[in-house]
């Protein structure tokens, strides 16, 4: 059995362990890392850039934010809407 079945096992373990098996568990989480798919850092819009872009009032922005159809985040007093949702939305416009 290797390191990597027993970390699959969820099991309260005490192991020693060669380097070699040490090295290799590590070569495999460093390549399952890298298999999985990096977040890129989201662009987020400012409610005047989102009613520029769309074409539409604060009025309207605020109206679609409380009925869910485009949700906002609060950076402090502000809120921010991110580009990917306002790309998908041009969309359905």
């Amino acid at each position: 059995m290797n390191i990597s079945e027993l970390s699959n096992l969820n099991a309260n373990v005490s192991v020693c362990v060669t380097l070699a098996d040490l090295k290799e568990f590590v070569s495999e989480m460093v390549a399952e890392a890298a298999a999985k798919p990096q977040q890129t850092e989201e662009t987020m819009l400012s409610a005047d850039e989102v009613c520029k872009v769309l074409r539409i009032s604060s009025n309207s922005l605020w109206r679609w934010g409380k009925s869910g159809y485009l949700k906002g985040q609060k950076v402090g007093r502000k809120v921010f809407y991110r580009k990917s949702d306002i790309d998908a939305l041009q969309g359905r416009l």
